[in-house]
């Protein structure tokens, strides 16, 4: 707490000094702002930041240190970084390196519904009911086929088709088999709440990743935010030591014998 209330304080003289401190206005169009963000009036804002246990004058006075913080990084602190196109294309190949190619799915699947009302028992039958019908495409019978007949209310009205999808776009239960299961087989069933599913993938590729080009404005400012903090920290410890810094703690009470 202590650092930070001294970091503050030497950036609001840092601004001061350079002319560009947060003015009444920057923070009454920052809380208009912040009300437009959250469909609010002014005085609906400021209640609820008072219901919240902050008063008014201090939520402004949080909201210019955030301001001043802004300016501060702005004119100072990104002056001080400087980013090359080698920089930027090294953090590519890292990129693509540490993340797995993703995947995209081309998927058939088939659902038994659960009956209304279905006990355990009758919730067993429909599970095996979606095992045999996996087991006649294994046999030969065509998915499209087995698919229109035990789920002719759903995907089996257009084929058995389910639609294209890449890693992670599907819920856990169905993402998984979508996957792992090979291509031009059935997964093993897979209860939900809706009922139980059995997936076929008709084919699986990997998508081509972004190219540098279309990545280079993320990547430029995922590296400012890396060395913002870095940055602002070497600013503030050059500062200190130019500054003298005097702390004003109230001493805590004596105790009598």
């Amino acid at each position: 707490m202590l650092d930070s209330l001294i970091q503050r304080s030497l950036i609001r003289q840092e601004i001061e000094r350079l002319g560009i401190d947060v003015t009444d206005v920057d923070v009454d169009r920052a809380i208009d702002d912040v009300a437009a963000r959250n469909q609010l009036d002014r005085d609906t804002l400021r209640a609820e930041v008072e219901k919240s246990g902050m008063s008014w004058s201090q939520y402004r006075d949080e909201l210019r240190e955030g301001l001043r913080q802004q300016q501060f990084t702005g004119y100072i602190v990104q002056t001080r970084i400087s980013v090359d196109e080698d920089e930027l294309r090294d953090m590519y190949r890292r990129m693509l390196a540490e993340k797995p190619a993703q995947q995209v799915v081309e998927l058939g699947a088939f659902l038994l519904p659960w009956p209304e009302g279905a006990d355990g028992a009758a919730q067993q039958a429909v599970f095996e009911a979606a095992r045999a019908a996996a087991a006649r495409v294994a046999g030969g019978q065509a998915f499209a086929e087995v698919a229109a007949e035990v789920d002719p209310a759903n995907f089996g009205a257009r084929g058995g088709v389910m639609g294209s999808y890449k890693q992670g776009e599907l819920v856990a239960q169905l993402d998984g088999p979508a996957f792992a299961t090979p291509v031009g087989q059935c997964s093993e069933p897979v209860v939900t709440d809706r009922g139980v599913f059995v997936l076929y993938p008709f084919s699986r590729q990997e998508v081509p990743p972004p190219s540098f080009e279309e990545m280079k404005d993320e990547l430029q400012n995922r590296l400012y935010s890396d060395r913002i903090e870095d940055e602002t920290e070497q600013w503030v410890q050059a500062a200190r030591r130019q500054a003298a810094v005097q702390v004003k703690l109230e001493s805590a009470p004596t105790l009598g014998p």
